[in-house]
């Protein structure tokens, strides 16, 4: 009886009082849970470290100063300033992670520092407001060493000003600059150092930032600016990564690559990158009650519309300074590799006969521009043939500065007296000594033995004087300094068949005709020229041979004058006019790794030269007025 009275107690309680009873319920539960979670989370403490890497650099590199603040909620830290000292910001991360219901951020933030005199630095303690409480780290010490002295060459950094001091700014420049707050996509490029010489390979980081949100299409990969520099080749597909700079997520592209310097002098360094963006158009739905179920980011990705826009990004530039090779104890074999590298070298089969091929193998390893590494070149060729050596390169990294380079080159013994193989020597010029280097391996023992022929033949001072160059006697009774004397020809010249008059003959009234016919051809070939006048193609190659024209004649100008420096430099702008025309490409864009990757086959002139202009222009090679004639001779033969 009392069961039946709860079940219809329960049956006449309204549904919508036991729905607001069990919502009630949940968001209670929940709130416990979070006001838990966020109590034990107010109440752990932050954490605040600094560290430079490396602690000891040389005066003129640089240093990587990374400050990490942990904790659930931080400032921007406070980096106190330290004179001699330059800090450039590089960027910030920012990494969250959640674990039982507590959630934390580490946030990263990344300079360059650049001292500017030798010493010991101490950087004071970096404070940061960490939970709200105030955290400070440790003191670091940063060591700079001198540039190098003693009694080697004086130090080739007088031949430039100082760079001009920078000191950088606290607040926003740790994260995004002034130009970069307001942009949905922004670009930055960042040499290793700022301070390098002439044809020294330095690694660069290129990153373009995009707003999580946008889609992005590149037009064009990132290309640096001017003429100071030359970049490797970047890598079709770049690393794809999210950063969180000052709280806003942004897809990144990361390329890794390296660029030389091909003059001295301070040089700004900045590169260019376009790229389309389809920006979405926020939803303009409400309501008089303001926003209702369907407004949310959600359906915006459905129905919201895009804009497409086309940009060019551009970024900051920074001066790089750029010091030349000097002159003084430059090597005679110096074809312009500069860097860190070894030498070994070996030499197969060991024992053999005068005129069997031996196998020299060469290996140079180490950092640097492996594309100036040439041959290594024996120390002495006499008592052998050589041959052209063949070469391979392995890179060791993405950016190609460092790796290893081999080299394959067949000689041949002229002489069984010869028992070694002449020392090989190679030279570069080592950015860290600051100094050239010349590297000499020992001599290879070799066995030679005389040829079969070679024992049998006669010498040469038992030769018959009276044997000719086919080995027959001459003739007896002959006399070898008698000359006979030469034979008279008579000859009756041109004969003449009639002597009728020229106005007679056919030939002549026919010829006539030829200047009416000039006529017709001269006003229909005005007329086709006022027609093709206008043709936008015609104009293009007619401005490139005008430009090809003017850089040759600037090539006869510098042979006339012996300067090496401006004929290469008119040889490449001759080069890059001619293929931009027929690329449809801006000619000075135009650069080596192009040529290699569009010209497959038949391009050995041109690629030779794009790489003796390179050569020239931070090599110091010379060339004599009649090689420079010969080297004018196969460009034209090339544009051609």
């Amino acid at each position: 009886m009392n069961f039946h009275r709860i079940h219809a107690a329960v049956r006449t309680l309204p549904w919508k009082h036991i729905l607001i009873a069990g919502t009630c319920f949940i968001f209670t539960a929940c709130a416990l849970v979070i006001f838990a979670g966020g109590a034990h989370g107010r109440g752990a403490g932050g954490d605040i470290s600094v560290m430079v890497e490396p602690q000891k650099i040389r005066l003129g590199d640089a240093a990587v100063l990374t400050i990490n603040v942990t904790g659930e909620s931080s400032g921007r830290p406070s980096i106190p300033r330290v004179e001699g000292l330059r800090l450039v910001p590089m960027g910030q991360t920012r990494e969250y992670q959640s674990i039982n219901g507590r959630i934390s951020q580490i946030a990263s933030y990344l300079f360059h520092v650049e001292p500017d005199h030798a010493g010991d630095f101490i950087l004071p303690p970096v404070t940061a407001t960490v939970n709200g409480q105030v955290r400070k780290s440790e003191p670091v010490r940063l060591r700079v060493s001198g540039s190098g002295g003693g009694a080697g060459p004086a130090s080739p950094r007088a031949s430039l000003p100082p760079p001009t001091p920078h000191v950088a700014s606290q607040g926003n420049s740790a994260g995004l600059s002034a130009d970069e707050e307001n942009r949905l996509a922004f670009l930055r490029v960042t040499p290793l150092k700022l301070r390098a010489y002439v044809g020294e390979r330095v690694p660069v980081e290129m990153k373009a930032f995009f707003r999580q949100g946008l889609q992005a299409t590149l037009n064009s990969f990132p290309v640096l600016q001017g003429q100071a520099f030359s970049c490797q080749e970047l890598s079709r597909k770049p690393e794809q990564t999210e950063e969180v700079i000052e709280g806003v997520p942004y897809a990144v592209l990361t390329w890794h690559t390296a660029m030389s310097a091909v003059k001295e002098g301070e040089h700004p360094v900045s590169a260019e990158l376009d790229a389309t963006l389809l920006i979405p158009q926020r939803s303009l739905r409400g309501g008089p009650f303001g926003h209702g179920f369907f407004d949310n980011d959600l359906f915006d990705s459905f129905f919201a519309s895009t804009r497409e826009e086309t940009v060019r990004l551009t970024s900051v530039r920074k001066n790089m300074r750029v010091l030349p090779l000097p002159k003084a104890g430059r090597p005679e074999n110096f074809r312009g590799a500069v860097g860190q590298f070894k030498l070994r070298a070996s030499a197969s089969p060991q024992d053999g006969m005068v005129g069997d091929p031996i196998t020299l193998s060469m290996t140079i390893n180490g950092t640097g521009n492996f594309d100036r590494v040439s041959c290594p070149l024996l120390a002495s060729s006499e008592g052998w043939r050589t041959y052209t050596p063949t070469d391979a390169f392995k890179p060791s990294d993405s950016a190609g500065t460092g790796g290893r380079k081999s080299f394959e080159q067949a000689i041949i013994p002229l002489d069984p007296s010869i028992k070694t193989v002449p020392p090989l020597v190679f030279s570069y010029f080592d950015t860290t000594k600051e100094s050239y280097v010349t590297l000499k391996t020992r001599p290879i023992q070799v066995n030679i033995a005389p040829d079969s022929r070679q024992a049998g033949t006669t010498p040469s001072g038992n030769v018959d004087p009276k044997k000719g160059l086919s080995g027959t006697t001459a003739a007896a009774g002959s006399d070898p300094n008698q000359e006979d004397p030469a034979p008279i020809h008579v000859g009756l010249g041109s004969m003449t068949a009639s002597l009728s008059p020229v106005l007679e003959n056919p030939w002549f009234i026919g010829a006539q005709g030829i200047p009416l016919g000039a006529l017709f051809v001269g006003l229909f070939m005005g007329r086709r020229n006022r027609r093709l006048a206008n043709d936008p193609s015609i104009l293009r190659k007619k401005e490139a041979r005008q430009h090809v024209g003017r850089s040759l004649r600037e090539m006869d100008r510098a042979i006339a004058g012996h300067d090496v420096q401006g004929f290469f430099t008119a040889c490449r702008k001759a080069a890059q006019e001619h293929l931009g025309e027929r690329w449809g490409q801006a000619p000075e864009s135009i650069t080596l790794a192009d040529v290699k990757a569009r010209l497959c086959e038949g391009a050995d002139g041109i690629r030779q030269v794009f790489e003796t202009a390179d050569a020239v222009a931070y090599s110091g090679r010379t060339f004599s007025q009649e090689e420079l004639r010969e080297f004018r001779e196969l460009v034209v033969r090339e544009l051609k």
